[in-house]
């Protein structure tokens, strides 16, 4: 029965802490904009993709750390790309949108907003697959599954980059 108890409050911690989590700026930006959100996404993911590496190497050990981090810092991708939903702005559209008449910009803005409810939906599934993972005791994880979940992420980030 504790276990379980453990088990709920390590899933519901990262959704409950997420509403205080924000996109961040560097210092001197006053808003966000697209490089900052791609940036963000970039800087944000790297501990989930390191999670995914140690899996695979025998000689850098996966650490309950490395675990904890990784969750942490999805929910600040995931707080970046819900700023994205929340105000989608010209600021965090896609740039060559600019150079689009407004039928082709506005096109792309559907499928931009609809790729990026996407994946922040799969950043929340990622999430609670690594939360998961570190309240299941070590000797039981399923590490298969967040080298697989790392890999979609990774085909998603590859097709919205020549998509978008």
């Amino acid at each position: 029965m504790i276990s379980r108890i453990l088990l709920a409050i390590a899933l519901l911690a990262p959704a409950v802490s997420l509403a205080q989590v924000t996109c961040p700026l560097r210092n001197g930006e006053t808003e966000l904009t697209i490089n900052r959100v791609m940036r963000n996404f970039g800087k944000y993911t790297v501990d989930a993709e390191t999670v995914a590496r140690k899996i695979g190497d025998p000689w850098d050990k996966l650490t309950d750390k490395d675990i904890q981090v990784a969750i942490e810092n999805l929910n600040i991708a995931i707080a970046c790309a819900d700023a994205v939903l929340v105000n989608p702005s010209e600021a965090v559209l896609p740039s060559k949108g600019s150079l689009m008449d407004e039928k082709a910009k506005a096109e792309l803005k559907e499928y931009y907003l609809y790729f990026m409810d996407d994946f922040k939906t799969f950043l929340i599934e990622y999430r609670d697959l690594l939360a998961k993972t570190l309240a299941t005791p070590e000797s039981q994880r399923d590490l298969a599954a967040i080298v697989t979940k790392n890999q979609e992420m990774n085909d998603k980030v590859n097709h919205a980059h020549k998509k978008l």
